[in-house]
């Protein structure tokens, strides 16, 4: 019996006391070639450590072996050491056994470092060089993958499809077409795909991606069913509850919506999507407690903008002038456009017209193609008594909709 063969019958029993001191002996008394091996399958048992020591002693005697440095070097990746790792597969030349397996090494590491293009030159060559390797497919089809750029994806996972490779180390061809499909906004051929998925393939978040795929094509019927199965499996997925609120509202079923929104801002209470969902359907349904979601929202979330935009056009619009201007009072409104005129249009229906022509001329070169704007600004400046304003901003308005019969005589008027 070899001492490599004493180092794997101690480790098979559990017993880890003695493996180093073993492995020494064997370094003094086996053959090379029975050094490697023991090696090799220490590697394969996740004992990279002990592997480790083999390979080094092996790389004095033979010093240009590509297997050896190739080995190393993946030691060096996993013990996050990427410039030893770069340094022993330089020494791996085209001309080796080991050159592959050195490309791949290679375009993992920078990969990690974040060096996408001199990765994807890596596994361009090993692609040009190995054609038959389907593992530079796959690499390069997850690198592409890896970076959203998926219309180069797809053309080698469709490589590999058409090899009738599914599946590849684990991960599922089929799935990764389709999100990627998807990623490249091609909805109706991702949804095709995702539903040639078997219950495996088809997990937690690939049901999550069908149903927004769904949702996005705007079958939300299907989105609701397959959101709702996977919230019957899963009810803590967060992303799940905003795409199903937004499917009932769309289809009008406002108590659903707002139970989901209200659901989903449980579980995740910095979703500014949800209060907004929360509040178009609660208020018609619960106004009082629509109000106070949006309301919390609005100090919660991380950019409430929007939602202070979405309560401001539900005050002007309902006449709550008074409301408008006690939100915005707080607001530092940074030369939003739609906030700057709802402030206006409060001003004006407040009586404070001098206020009122200050901010709506402020977003003229926003909004000089509005007639629902312009339509505002000259009756704030008629109230005003600017008449030379007043006719630049009739003039706008006749330039759209010179038919116009009230417009054109306030213009002959002045």
């Amino acid at each position: 019996m070899t001492k490599a063969d004493e180092v794997m019958d101690t480790i098979d029993a559990g017993d880890f006391t003695n493996v180093n001191s073993l492995i020494k002996q064997s370094l003094e008394q086996d053959d090379d070639q029975t050094q490697f091996s023991l090696a090799e399958t220490l590697m394969s048992r996740g004992l990279s450590v002990q592997a480790k020591t083999i390979y080094e002693h092996l790389l004095v005697f033979y010093p240009d072996e590509g297997q050896i440095l190739s080995r190393l070097a993946e030691i060096a990746v996993s013990d996050g050491d990427s410039d030893k790792a770069l340094d022993y597969i330089s020494q791996i030349g085209p001309d080796s056994p080991a050159y592959a397996e050195n490309l791949l090494v290679s375009a993992d590491i920078y990969q990690s470092q974040g060096l996408y293009e001199v990765s994807e030159q890596k596994l361009l060559t090993g692609i040009r060089n190995y054609p038959d390797e389907d593992v530079f497919k796959f690499a390069i089809a997850e690198l592409y993958f890896d970076e959203n750029l998926f219309s180069k994806a797809l053309t080698y996972y469709d490589m590999l499809l058409d090899e009738d490779i599914t599946n590849y180390s684990g991960i599922s061809i089929v799935l990764r077409k389709a999100s990627s499909l998807a990623g490249d906004g091609q909805y109706e051929d991702a949804i095709s795909e995702f539903e040639k998925l078997n219950a495996i393939e088809l997990n937690e978040d690939a049901q999550y991606q069908l149903g927004f795929l769904y949702n996005q094509v705007k079958d939300y019927n299907k989105s609701i069913s397959t959101l709702e199965k996977l919230l019957e499996i899963n009810h803590d997925y967060p992303t799940a509850y905003a795409i199903l609120a937004e499917d009932y509202l769309n289809i009008k079923k406002n108590q659903e919506a707002f139970k989901y929104a209200q659901l989903g801002i449980n579980l995740n209470e910095l979703d500014e999507r949800l209060y907004q969902i929360a509040f178009d359907a609660g208020v018609s349904e619960e106004p009082d407690e629509a109000m106070s979601i949006i309301q919390k929202g609005i100090k919660t979330v991380e950019t409430p903008l929007p939602l202070i935009i979405r309560l401001s056009d539900f005050y002007v619009t309902r006449g709550q002038y008074k409301n408008n201007l006690d939100l915005l009072s707080g607001v530092d409104i940074n030369g939003n456009p739609k906030l700057t005129w709802n402030l206006a249009k409060s001003y004006f229906e407040t009586d404070d017209v001098a206020k009122a022509q200050e901010n709506i001329l402020l977003v003229l070169d926003e909004y000089k193609d509005n007639l629902d704007y312009l339509t505002d600004v000259i009756e704030i400046l008629r109230s005003s008594g600017d008449k030379d304003a007043l006719k630049a901003a009739l003039t706008l308005y006749l330039k759209q909709d010179p038919d116009n019969d009230e417009m054109r005589d306030l213009m002959d008027q002045i």
